[in-house]
C-alpha cells in the first residue's frame, strides 16, 4: 500500500477527514461546472472517490448534481420563474445534472 492508498483510505474512513473533503470536492466540482459542462462529470468522479463504498459515492454524485441545480437557480434570479414553462430545455437541463455527475461517479468502482 503506498502513501496516497493510505491517505485515501484515511480519508474515507476518518469522519471528520472525511467531511472536509467531501465539502472540498463538492465546492470544486461545482466551482467547475459552472465553468464547463464536463465539470459535472469531474464533480461526481471527486464527490465518489472520497466515498467509502460505490453505492455512497453515486449518492455523493446525485447531491453534487443537486448542488449544480441550486446554483444554476440562483444565477437565474428572478428570471429562474419562468424556467418552468421551458420544458424540453429543463428535461435535459436536470437530466444532465443528474445524470453527468453519476457517470463520473463510476470512476469510484474503477479505482
Amino acid at each position: 500500500m503506498t502513501d496516497s492508498d493510505g491517505l485515501l483510505a484515511r480519508i474515507r474512513t476518518d469522519p471528520r477527514t472525511h467531511a472536509v473533503s467531501l465539502g472540498v470536492a463538492l465546492a470544486a466540482g461545482v466551482a467547475l461546472a459552472s465553468v464547463h459542462w464536463l465539470g459535472l462529470v469531474a464533480a461526481g468522479a471527486a464527490a465518489a472517490l472520497v466515498a467509502p463504498t460505490v453505492r455512497r459515492g453515486v449518492g455523493y454524485a446525485l447531491v453534487a448534481g443537486v448542488l449544480a441545480l441550486v446554483a444554476f437557480a440562483v444565477a437565474l434570479g428572478p428570471a429562474a420563474a419562468v424556467v418552468p414553462e421551458m420544458r424540453p430545455v429543463v428535461y435535459v437541463t436536470v437530466a444532465s445534472a443528474l445524470g453527468l455527475p453519476v457517470l463520473g461517479s463510476l470512476a469510484r468502482g474503477v479505482g
